[in-house]
């Protein structure tokens, strides 16, 4: 075979699969993040080690509380999240008109384009879609992850993995050509700290953001704190703009109410904002993941579109592995 024969070669070779790739992306993307769940509780089973926890007894503790902290989330959050919904898709027009007259100079556009009652209808459509899918468990993974068969292959794959002290590196080391695999191991052992930093950080985070604003609401009496705790908190994951976005959310929510409990959001927010990015961050993100505000907010929106939730949760590991990647063939290259 000459040479322009084993280009063509190459070429069509790297284009089936790529193409079998995409076909398949969905078993590959929950592949890939069972990898990077098994990397998260290995962290974890490693720090009960130090305190002679045997392995797979900490494997299976850990999995116990990933699990108990959904089905609590479930059964717990997600019924007055539903509830909340609808309430406001039924009150909005009323706060509609209480509202309106504050934004006099742009009533007559979106009255003219149906702003409230498209909010409304959108509000009610979100309602029923999330009461289908929150109606048992199996149907709210399906929705999530694209099937449960997903599911159980993410959450399989990744016990088995972690069960081992070294799964994750002696499942990708067998596809790594023998010269390579010793910079594999440790390009994969930064992978995993700055993956697990990350993760730790912008989890500790959204739970202190959300609880704090939860409380904050409750203690002022307002209405649909579970819809803005619970948006401020998912936000928390989108850097720059996501705290942003959540407190001018909360804060129109509020002034539907009373323009009085607007102003008071308005500077619950900032206190918050404020005890989050000068005492808890600083704290948090000691191991960063070495990826720019920007090119977080990029990602995210390319995994979204391209595969959804799963898509969303994939894009940020993946990309910090990229990156990682791209930093160590620089400095081969330097």
């Amino acid at each position: 075979m000459d040479t322009n024969s084993k280009s063509i070669f190459k070429w069509l070779s790297t284009i089936l699969i790529l193409f079998i790739a995409w076909k398949i992306w969905e078993v590959l993307g929950g592949i890939f993040l069972a990898l990077v769940l098994a990397s998260i509780v290995d962290g974890a089973a490693d720090f009960l080690k130090k305190i002679k926890f045997p392995r797979a007894l900490s494997v299976i503790f850990i999995y116990l509380i990933i699990i108990a902290a959904f089905y609590f989330a479930f059964y717990f959050l997600i019924p007055p999240l539903v509830d909340e919904i609808n309430q406001l898709s039924n009150n909005f027009p009323v706060y509609w008109e209480k509202f309106s007259p504050q934004v006099s100079q742009a009533r007559a556009f979106l009255r003219e384009y149906g702003a409230s009652e498209s909010f409304q209808k959108s509000l009610i459509v979100l309602g029923e879609k999330l009461a289908k899918i929150t109606s048992n468990i199996p149907s709210f993974l399906s929705a999530i992850f694209g099937g449960m068969m997903t599911v159980f292959l993410i959450f399989f794959i990744s016990f088995l993995l972690a069960l081992n002290d070294k799964g994750v590196e002696e499942f990708l080391i067998f596809f790594i050509p023998l010269k390579n695999q010793d910079e594999f191991r440790r390009f994969l052992v930064i992978s995993q700290k700055k993956i697990r930093g990350w993760f730790k950080a912008r989890l500790l985070a959204a739970l202190i953001v959300g609880i704090l604003v939860y409380i904050c609401l409750l203690a002022v009496g307002i209405k649909y704190r579970v819809i803005i705790a619970v948006i401020s908190a998912l936000f928390e994951f989108v850097p720059l703009i996501g705290p942003w976005v959540a407190g001018i959310f909360g804060v129109i929510l509020a002034t539907f109410q009373s323009l009085k409990l607007g102003l008071l959001v308005l500077i619950l927010y900032f206190i918050i904002q404020q005890i989050e990015s000068h005492i808890f961050m600083p704290l948090l993100m000691k191991k960063v993941i070495g990826i720019s505000p920007v090119l977080t907010i990029v990602v995210l929106l390319i995994g979204a579109k391209l595969g959804g939730f799963l898509g969303v949760l994939i894009s940020i590991p993946l990309t910090a592995i990229i990156v990682e990647f791209v930093n160590n063939y620089r400095k081969s290259r330097a």
